[in-house]
């Protein structure tokens, strides 16, 4: 067990914008990414025909890595135009939450290698309503995520931690195994230059987990159902962190960036440690 003062802070922080460079290393070198380009647009709160303002718009398309802002461009000129940055991307898609004062107009992304707008989505004028959660998280049949010794390191390592921080940060050796904590079925299994090696886990009560850094390509795979206690991975540091350790995230229903919120999982992680039961 490392003292607190020897933790190095997580760097993931999914609410700030992409890295800008979607340069990669492959069999002939550097190569730029493409021009980007949007194939949909939805809502994620669960309607199709219009989205409203505060909820998370997901946009799809190619090339979304790199891009920095979304512009909703709303009725002619400018005057009207609302920015916003991407809270998570990657090649196929990113999620944007819709500004306050948007108005229903074309939708249009741009980033470093180019730009590319989307047909007018129609945005409501009233906000979603504020949703009360404790951050609990109804148990059941439950493990804690961590299969060794661990600690949670520091304040800056807390839901918030300062700089927006959307999780717990759990430190262990590189290589510890991950286990599903809740029971449920695997929406994300893929890697993100922020998060690393990712799994999100939907649970049946609509919320979402989600586990980073791992040091590998996740054991499971997006529509893999698991129960708790499986393994799905390993402590590890991959994507932008320091240390090993796992950001683990809890969300409100319908979850994670469906129109879910992030909620503080300390309480969650807490009554299922079983170090704190000694």
């Amino acid at each position: 067990m490392r003292s607190s003062a020897a933790v190095v802070t997580s760097l993931i922080v999914l609410a700030l914008p992409v890295s800008t460079s979607g340069a990669y290393s492959g069999p002939g070198g550097l190569e730029a990414p493409g021009k980007p380009s949007i194939s949909t647009v939805t809502c994620v709160d669960g309607r199709t025909a219009e989205c409203s303002r505060g909820a998370e718009l997901r946009i799809a398309g190619e090339n979304l890595q790199g891009i920095e802002r979304v512009r909703f461009l709303g009725g002619p000129g400018r005057a009207d135009d609302r920015v916003a940055r991407p809270q998570l991307a990657d090649s196929a898609e990113l999620f944007v939450v819709v500004p306050a004062r948007t108005r229903s107009g074309p939708v249009e992304v741009r980033g470093g290698t180019g730009s590319a707008r989307a047909a007018a989505v129609r945005i409501s004028a009233a906000s979603l309503p504020p949703q009360a959660d404790s951050g609990a998280l109804a148990l059941g049949d439950a493990e804690f995520p961590i299969r060794g010794s661990h600690d949670y390191g520091t304040s800056i390592n807390a839901f918030g931690g300062g700089r927006g921080h959307q999780g717990q940060d759990v430190f262990a050796s590189c290589g510890t195994p991950l286990v599903a904590a809740i029971p449920g079925r695997v929406i994300k299994a893929t890697y993100q230059s922020r998060a690393g090696n990712y799994v999100v886990i939907q649970h049946a009560d609509g919320r979402s987990t989600a586990y980073m850094h791992m040091r590998r390509a996740a054991l499971v795979e997006t529509g893999d159902t698991v129960a708790a206690g499986d393994e799905i991975g390993e402590v590890g540091e991959s994507g932008r962190a320091s240390g090993c350790h796992l950001h683990f995230e809890l969300w409100t229903a319908p979850g994670w960036y469906r129109g879910g919120r992030a909620v503080n999982p300390l309480e969650t992680l807490q009554a299922l440690d079983p170090q704190r039961a000694r």
